[in-house]
């Protein structure tokens, strides 16, 4: 089962059962579960297995049907029967499951009461006839519906008619019957030489006379002979000690006339065609055998000396042969089956040699393969037996940042139950290994890597070193790339210039160009214009020095952070469907909505794909947003200086906004030291220190994501119920800020005072309670996060520094602020 199918289901499972972890928790888990108990299992967990069939047998009032269909299931190496088995037995011992199953079973039966009955089927057809002849007359293309199959075409191989169809009597097993006369009175002397004759046909699949083939039962199963009774019974004895090797030769024949078909993969292939020599040999054997009869030097006895050391061998393969039908397996499964041979037969040299053989041979097309995809990253797998799928996306024509992640993490993907057992623990770089060469490709760098040859031995440490090698070699030519030639470091450098605020000036300058755009409503500004100030601000700023300044973007979004950052917080949650609308809001700015984006070309969008970007974005519009907040706060100051002109008695009327300023002041600087010193500065650090350790694109990615998370989490824009504080302490801000601004106020407050003054400090007093309050609250907030772990410590500095002195949690929590309640919306 693919990755990609497995959460797909988890998800699924997790919605209908109302669960409220990640599905992606739960895949790691698993995947976890399957690789660390993949190639382990021992006679320990078949004895558990054994005891857990045994166990629900028991419950059973007929255990027959059960214990008939795990047998029948068991000799088809079907994959995952243990842990299959396991699950029953859990269900079979939890009484809620069991009535669940129960009434679910009982409602499908209701809904299936109805049947159709014989004398319906009249009824039913003019019906149809009818139904049809309504949708010809709406839709043309419907006159065929009843001779369209609903089955959609696949672009598989097509199946081929087996030539032994189309001409059974040209089968070498036993395809003819035999039209001899049976004698009733044989001389003694004449019986041993007509038996003889008869095994001489019988051992390379042809009709004999007194000894006939019985019809099969089981296709795949082993074929059994019936003995004219008139042969004598020490005779007889001594036939069927020799007829296994004519059975064991019956299931090879069916096996290789089966699987030499095109349709059965190369694998099967190369097995069917190495068994296919083992019969020729056997057949050269039994025609030297014929030799020796017709010179008359053979009797039974020799016969039976001379055949029986060919037993063995033919009878292991005709094991595998048998296993690999019943499975009906094909590609890395025929590989595991004959692996699990292998280590089945260590101590027995002979067979396990055997064993060996018919894998090398059958390994051949596998490890070609294998070779194109490790060497080259080419899949060439017409059958579709490779463990490596090629997913079939965009091909890489022209590469968009949205489409490289799901180009890297969906293109290529392995197929579990297509790794050979003896490469599981290597599947993983396998993968990279083509991967890696596909991105070197689809950046036109030629791969001058030599295909060499793989084979299997029983040793691993022959193919094991050869993809190693193979993966070392792709993942540095990758790793040079990306970070020589195209200049990751600089790049990301560049991307924390002006997501990440590191280029001050660039800013400062912007925000001065932008100031009346970004107080706008989005529908009154147009973006070009915005685009052009950016551009500007980069050239009257150091960042002009920057020579990827041109990737450099703007973007207005039709939503701000905080429900950005909801939307995807609740992803998987209850709360989805309450985002999955549009942004509802009827007032929109252009602060709100402002981002920058950053134009990113192959391979670089591996890295800087839509995803990180966006969590870039995130971080940018919080830092942005404080630094427009802390601007207008500055600007408050400029204004109100004019008041240095008052009287005294009037000056003193707007202390308490003043005040009140400082105090916003303080806290927005605050908020903005610690996400860009105390949090992206050190994290930041330890990005490019894991830079310089990795051996490979995958581990740069983990780290990038880490990197990114890590700021996230730190700034604390993952922790909903601080964001929402966070923000209504920006907004109260804001708003305090425009009441200050307000020119008209400040005229009406010069001439009539004694009005005015009053109105203005009620004002003040509730602006200073819903401040107050807020922040407050985020104090609350913050000590909550740290109470029970560790996980936030980072956020203690910033606590101490907004709560400096226990100036609100000591000497404001002794006021009521005007009867409002701590951690009231306000």
């Amino acid at each position: 089962m693919s990755e990609f199918k497995l959460q797909h289901l988890v998800a699924e499972l997790l919605k209908s059962l109302g669960g409220k972890n990640p599905p992606e928790k739960l895949v790691d888990t698993l995947q976890k579960s399957i690789n660390n108990s993949a190639g382990k299992e021992c006679s320990g967990s078949q004895i558990a297995v054994q005891n857990y069939v045994q166990r629900i047998a028991e419950d059973l009032k007929n255990s027959e049907p059960f214990l008939a269909k795990f047998e029948d299931l068991k000799q088809k190496n079907v994959d995952c029967l243990g842990p299959y088995v396991q699950l029953l037995y859990q269900i079979s011992q939890d009484p809620g499951v069991k009535s669940m199953l129960y009434k679910m079973a009982k409602h499908t039966a209701s809904e299936q009461k109805f049947e159709i009955t014989r004398d319906d089927l009249p009824h039913v057809k003019n019906r149809l006839k009818k139904e049809a002849l309504k949708r010809s007359q709406n839709d043309s293309h419907s006159v065929s519906i009843l001779n369209v199959s609903t089955t959609l075409p696949r672009a598989t191989t097509p199946s081929m008619i087996s030539w032994v169809q189309r001409r059974p009597t040209l089968s070498w097993d036993f395809s003819t019957q035999s039209f001899n006369t049976v004698c009733a009175t044989v001389p003694a002397v004449s019986q041993e030489n007509i038996l003889i004759e008869d095994l001489l046909n019988v051992l390379i699949g042809l009709p004999g006379c007194y000894i006939e083939a019985e019809e099969l039962n089981d296709l795949y199963g082993p074929r059994t002979f019936k003995i004219n009774d008139n042969v004598p019974l020490p005779l007889q004895e001594l036939v069927r000690q020799i007829l296994p090797i004519a059975s064991h030769y019956s299931i090879i024949q069916r096996f290789t006339e089966e699987k030499m078909r095109f349709e059965f993969g190369q694998v099967n292939n190369a097995l069917a065609e190495v068994m296919n020599s083992i019969l020729k040999e056997h057949i050269i054997y039994i025609t030297q055998l014929q030799d020796e009869f017709l010179a008359d030097n053979l009797n039974l006895q020799k016969l039976w000396f001379y055949v029986q050391k060919r037993l063995q061998a033919l009878g292991v393969t005709a094991n595998i042969a048998s296993t690999i039908s019943k499975s009906d397996a094909r590609g890395g499964k025929v590989l595991s089956l004959l692996h699990d041979h292998i280590i089945g037969s260590i101590g027995d040299e002979r067979t396990q040699q055997r064993c060996v053989s018919l894998m090398e041979a059958a390994c051949l097309p596998y490890m070609k393969m294998l070779g194109m995809w490790i060497y080259r990253g080419i899949i060439s797998d017409p059958i579709s037996e490779f463990l490596v799928k090629d997913n079939e996306v965009i091909q890489k024509e022209d590469m968009p940042v949205d489409y490289s992640a799901d180009y890297w993490d969906k293109k290529y993907s392995i197929e579990r139950e297509k790794i050979p057992k003896f490469l599981e623990s290597v599947a993983d770089i396998i993968l990279k290994a083509g991967k890696y060469l596909n991105v070197i490709r689809q950046c036109g760098k030629p791969v001058k890597n030599k295909v060499r040859p793989i084979l299997y031995k029983i040793e691993e440490k022959h193919y094991i070193e050869a993809i190693e090698n193979a993966y070392k070699f792709a993942s540095q030519i990758l790793l040079d790339l990306v970070l020589k030639e195209k200049d990751l470091l600089g790049r990301l450098k560049s991307v924390k210039h002006y997501f990440l605020l590191d280029q001050g000036d660039f800013i400062v300058t912007f925000l001065t160009l932008c100031e009346k755009e970004l107080s706008k409503d989005v529908g009154d500004v147009i973006q070009g214009r915005i685009e052009s100030l950016m551009d500007l601000a980069l050239r009257l700023s150091s960042a002009v020095n920057d020579r990827y300044k041109d990737d450099l973007r703007t973007e207005l979004l039709p939503y701000d952070l905080q429900f950005q950052m909801l939307k995807i917080l609740t992803i998987q949650t209850n709360l989805e469907q309450d985002y999955r609308t549009s942004y509802d809001r009827q007032k929109l700015l252009v602060i709100d909505s402002f981002a920058f984006s950053y134009e990113v070309h192959w391979p670089l969008s591996l890295i800087l794909n839509r995803k990180s970007l966006a969590c870039y974005q995130m971080i940018f519009r919080h830092l942005f947003y404080c630094k427009y907040v802390e601007r207008m706060i500055c600007q408050v100051w400029k204004c109100n200086k004019v008041a240095k002109k008052f009287h005294f008695e009037d000056a003193q009327h707007y202390r308490t906004a003043f005040a009140l300023r400082q105090r916003m002041l303080h806290c927005v600087q605050n908020l903005e030291y610690h996400m860009m010193v105390e949090v992206i500065e050190p994290h930041w650090c330890m990005f490019l220190q894991k830079i310089g350790k990795v051996n490979n694109v995958d581990e740069i990615l983990a780290c990038h994501c880490d990197f990114l998370d890590s700021c996230l989490k730190d700034c604390m824009l993952t922790i909903p119920p601080i964001l929402r504080t966070i923000t209504k302490l920006l907004a109260i801000c804001v708003e305090f800020c425009q009441f200050m601004q307000n020119e008209k106020a400040f005229q009406d407050n010069l001439q009539s005072p004694a009005a005015a003054v009053p109105s203005f400090k009620e004002q003040m007093s509730l602006f200073d309670v819903q401040f107050s309050v807020a922040l407050v609250n985020l104090l609350d907030q913050i000590n909550d996060l740290n109470r029970d772990s560790s996980e936030h410590d980072r956020l203690f500095n910033l606590l101490y520094r907004l709560d400096f002195n226990s100036f609100y949690t000591g000497q404001l929590l002794k006021k009521n602020f005007g009867g409002l309640k701590i951690g009231s919306s306000g």
